[in-house]
């Protein structure tokens, strides 16, 4: 969701509707509610560690990661790029799907995806971002690394890193 205000009728992927002003109320509640800072499982070498994650775009990102994006993403927007994050911080169970994607070419294009507790989306440092769009990939090659972020596999040019 984008800071923009919604229309008056909004569905929510609950499945209810809300109008009105009351309806907005409860959308900026869950919308905080969503980017809150809250602990989660993290992973590196296979070994779980606690991780604190908030919402950006809908999406879980490591706080220290967000910062670093939240200074990246103003950036681009003065440039009038809009770069948005597409995957983030992935749970031990969807880190588990990606892979059996990626094994059986069954689901998820097949892409890549790194065995289960050894991804950087489950270390905190990677998200994917917009960046097939050219404006925002041309802006990310220019400028990510000014920001700590760096493309670490080249076959995915919407895949990012944060390291510092």
């Amino acid at each position: 969701m984008t800071s923009q205000s919604p229309s008056p009728a909004l569905a929510l992927s609950a499945g209810m509707l809300l109008v009105g002003t009351a309806g907005y109320g409860v959308w900026r509640v869950a919308r905080l509610w969503a980017e809150r800072e809250r602990s989660a499982t993290g992973y590196v070498a296979g070994k779980a560690f606690t991780i604190m994650v908030v919402g950006i775009d809908g999406k879980p990102v490591e706080v220290a990661t967000a910062a670093a994006f939240h200074q990246m993403r103003d950036a681009a927007a003065a440039d009038g790029v809009a770069i948005k994050v597409v995957s983030g911080f992935r749970t031990m169970e969807e880190q588990q799907y990606l892979y059996g994607c990626y094994k059986t070419g069954n689901c998820n294009s097949g892409n890549l995806a790194a065995r289960p507790g050894y991804s950087n989306h489950q270390s905190g440092h990677a998200l994917d971002l917009n960046a097939r769009d050219p404006a925002v990939g041309s802006w990310l090659r220019a400028h990510a690394s000014t920001y700590g972020f760096h493309n670490t596999v080249p076959s995915e040019p919407w895949h990012w890193e944060y390291w510092p």
